[in-house]
């Protein structure tokens, strides 16, 4: 049986991804660290893990179902840090103030897959909103939290698949789905 490792995420605009980049450049990083690269900065939404390929147009379908109705939503960047915690440090995150709309979306489109009978693994944690932008052998890394305000209107929704593959991911677009 075929699988694909999907997930839905929100994409950012280029400029804001161009940004980023450059601040994550000044940032005194450990020597193994590898930054996330700019066109892979994405928002997830939920991962699904691996879904069996004849579950593929289910899972579109539910997205379709899901995301119809909904309008853009504003998100906002506050700071950068060091993830999971400074005692044992493997990424760095850009991190996003709670939103209830996108909570609420995310809660939907589980109830949804599950209604569907998609078979995906469903997350046990709260939705906690960042992006990943690099990523490092865990250590202890002390580091001052930078502040990073920022601002966009995320106006789709896309599936993704993911490829594992060296030195980073691959990520490719099934489908996007338009919040208007």
């Amino acid at each position: 049986m075929e699988y694909l490792r999907l997930f839905f995420a929100i994409d950012l605009p280029f400029s804001l991804k161009e940004k980023i980049e450059r601040k994550v450049k000044e940032i005194a990083l450990p020597i193994n660290a590898r930054l996330t690269p700019k066109e892979n900065l994405h928002l997830t939404l939920l991962f699904l893990g691996n879904v069996k390929m004849d579950d593929l147009t289910k899972v579109m379908e539910v997205g379709e179902k899901t995301f119809k109705s909904c309008e853009p939503i504003e998100l906002c960047g506050t700071h950068i840090s060091v993830a999971p915690n400074q005692n044992f440090s493997r990424m760095l995150w850009l991190n996003f103030k709670f939103n209830k709309e996108l909570d609420n979306l995310k809660k939907k489109l589980e109830e949804n897959l599950k209604a569907a009978d998609v078979n995906f693994k469903l997350e046990e944690r709260e939705l906690k909103i960042h992006l990943t932008l690099a990523r490092f052998e865990p250590q202890k890394f002390i580091f001052k939290n930078i502040d990073f305000p920022i601002h966009f209107r995320a106006t789709e929704i896309c599936l993704m698949e993911s490829k594992l593959q060296k030195p980073h991911s691959v990520y490719i677009p099934f489908r996007k789905y338009v919040l208007s």
